[in-house]
């Protein structure tokens, strides 16, 4: 087994030389045999390797011996290990999901924060050929679309199962020759999960009664398709990005006018793109919410709701596609000391300068702009916008709210949360984007000016939100 992992791991540049990986271990024989096959691996590949036991609440007493045996594991190895509990069971109930949907998102958004705040390149976890078969088999009886049959991906991102190619019986077999010890999941055993009965009846079944190859005819299946979708996704990948954009505040925004001129296959795999890139790591909706967003996009309407606390909504001529997310934010900006927000995702800049050095603009909606130093009470600092908020724009009399100055400007509602305000002690100065207060303009008596910059993070400028 060891030979064809390091196989598979070459085949599809799975691990590189040096990575840091951060492994799932749950004590069962797949986890304990990847950590160990990882290992071995260590001193020629120069890995980092680091482990993760969760704790879902689920079993009390079980969990408590699985987290004695993997600290002993981690120890023998030499491998860190973090443990982390989460109660399952309170979070399915919160969010009316099922116990295993939440307990799989769960393990998922651990893995992802885990490895960031390590600094792992890559999560390695232990899914075998044996899970794959489920995995398809499941699928099919589920309802699946072409995607669906091609099984669990070898890779996904940084998430990678070099154990994949490899069958339960081999893992067994590799256990016993180096004589690891390991932990049996009772609820495993039980039918009262699908997955299991699927395992323990349905796949013994099928190959005493029906065909006694299913196996291999179901990884055959998603062989002959992972082609054809290769060739699919890129087609459909350019056609992606013609028709859409991601905004500053990650919401994904499609042109409807382009839309419109594909066939329903097309729209289709364009709508689950852009309900996954919101996603990340959630569930993706079935067939039904893809078809509700099509006819939304297709049809009109004003917005619906998805799961996964999601929302389309209609912007003249464009469907933008989102994760509600509540963001509030309060960053101090200063001269040399760039202002980072992570949502939207933009880098504010300010420098002080001498009148005679700039050259005035009168440009609207400008990504830069100058104030009148004197003018200025700081500290400054750059936040949301808040209900209430009020100004007075450049030129104007009296001062107005910004949600009535915003829709006097028709900038829907959806985007309001991706338009920053600056703001000094006595209050919002540059509403960013669009027009700066008028109590700090720059006129014939100004001798220095403060310049303020915002750009997008991957340094492109941001002409118009």
């Amino acid at each position: 087994m060891l030979t064809k992992v390091k196989k598979t791991i070459a085949e599809h540049d799975l691990i590189k030389q040096g990575d840091s990986i951060l492994v799932g271990l749950s004590g069962g024989p797949d986890s304990v045999a990847l950590l160990h096959v990882l290992c071995k691996l260590r001193r020629s590949m120069k890995l980092q390797v680091h482990a993760v036991y969760i704790n879902h609440g689920l079993r009390p007493k079980a969990a408590a011996k699985e987290e004695t045996f993997c600290r002993r594991l981690c120890k023998k190895l030499k491998v860190d290990l973090t443990i982390v509990r989460e109660d399952v069971p309170v979070i399915a109930r919160r969010h009316k999901k099922g116990i295993e949907e939440t307990a799989r998102d769960v393990r998922y958004c651990i893995y992802d924060e885990l490895a960031d705040s390590m600094g792992c390149d890559k999560i390695a976890l232990g899914h075998h050929a044996d899970d794959n078969i489920e995995t398809i088999l499941f699928r099919i009886l589920r309802g699946t679309g072409r995607t669906g049959l091609l099984g669990i991906p070898i890779r996904r991102g940084r998430i990678i199962r070099p154990l994949l190619h490899s069958a339960k019986k081999e893992i067994l077999d590799y256990l016993k020759k180096e004589k690891l010890r390991f932990c049996l999941d009772e609820s495993n055993v039980s039918d009262e999960y699908s997955r299991n009965y699927l395992r323990n009846r349905l796949l013994p079944d099928i190959r005493e009664r029906l065909n006694p190859a299913v196996d291999s005819a179901l990884l055959n299946l998603a062989d002959t398709l992972a082609a054809e979708e290769s060739f699919l996704a890129e087609y459909v990948s350019v056609k992606i990005k013609k028709m859409l954009n991601r905004t500053v505040g990650g919401k994904n925004e499609l042109d409807l006018t382009i839309f419109r001129m594909y066939d329903v296959w097309l729209r289709r795999r364009v709508l689950r793109h852009c309900i996954a890139d919101c996603l990340r790591l959630g569930a993706m909706p079935g067939k039904e919410v893809i078809d509700r967003l099509d006819r939304l996009a297709i049809d009109g309407g004003k917005a619906i709701s998805l799961p996964g606390h999601m929302q389309a909504e209609l912007v003249d001529d464009k469907l933008v596609v989102y994760r509600k997310v509540t963001v509030s934010y309060c960053e101090r900006l200063a001269p040399g000391q760039p202002c980072r927000l992570e949502r939207p995702r933009l880098t504010l800049r300010c420098r002080q300068r001498p009148m005679s050095e700039v050259k005035v603009s009168r440009e609207r909606r400008a990504r830069t702009v100058l104030m009148d130093l004197a003018k200025l009470s700081p500290p400054l600092v750059v936040r949301n916008i808040r209900p209430g908020d009020r100004f007075r724009p450049l030129g104007m009399s009296g001062s107005r709210k910004i949600a009535d100055y915003l829709i006097d400007r028709k900038v829907g509602r959806v985007y309001r949360d991706e338009i920053p305000l600056v703001c000094d002690k006595k209050g919002i100065i540059w509403l960013v984007g669009f027009e700066i207060a008028d109590r700090v303009k720059v006129d014939r008596s100004t001798k220095e000016v403060l310049k303020v910059e915002v750009v997008r993070r991957r340094g492109k400028a941001v002409a118009a939100f």
